[in-house]
């Protein structure tokens, strides 16, 4: 499967074929010339949450709770306390079939998704746009350039 990337340095569109650890390689762009990371050239996916946006890196990472002393890589606010402090684990990687997101649900309470409430330890797939409700919170799986 190919997928189209971004150039980081002119904006030109790029197409490559997706494999398993893509984000670990670099390429040049055709038009500027100038080379990158993959990852560099990869959509910027991140959790939206009204106006803020919590960015997300390629591999494992941690989103929970805002909390002093908290090691979860996305830490969110929630004043009500009822997202966990290491709420789920979020994980991006490129495959063969393009860039996947992956959610593994760890919460002392629920997390839902597009409304349907997910059960501890539940892997599912996140696509663009998804709705996530975490605590009292409603966040969207975004992508810079979608």
């Amino acid at each position: 499967m190919n997928i189209f990337i971004k150039c980081p340095h002119c904006g030109g569109q790029l197409q490559v074929a997706s494999a398993p650890g893509l984000e670990n390689k670099s390429a040049a762009c055709p038009q500027c010339k100038q080379s990158a990371s993959i990852k560099d050239y990869l959509p910027k996916l991140s959790l939206k949450l009204d106006d803020q946006n919590f960015q997300l890196h390629f591999g494992r990472q941690w989103v929970g709770r805002l909390k002093e002393g908290s090691d979860a890589e996305v830490q969110i606010p929630d004043e009500t306390l009822y997202m966990s402090k290491k709420h789920a684990v979020i994980e991006l990687q490129c495959t063969a079939n393009g860039v996947e997101c992956t959610f593994e649900e760890h919460g002392k309470n629920p997390t839902s998704k597009d409304g349907i409430e997910l059960v501890k330890d539940d892997i599912i797939y996140l696509n663009l746009n998804d709705c996530l409700t975490m605590g009292s919170k409603k966040m969207y799986l975004t992508n810079e350039f979608a």
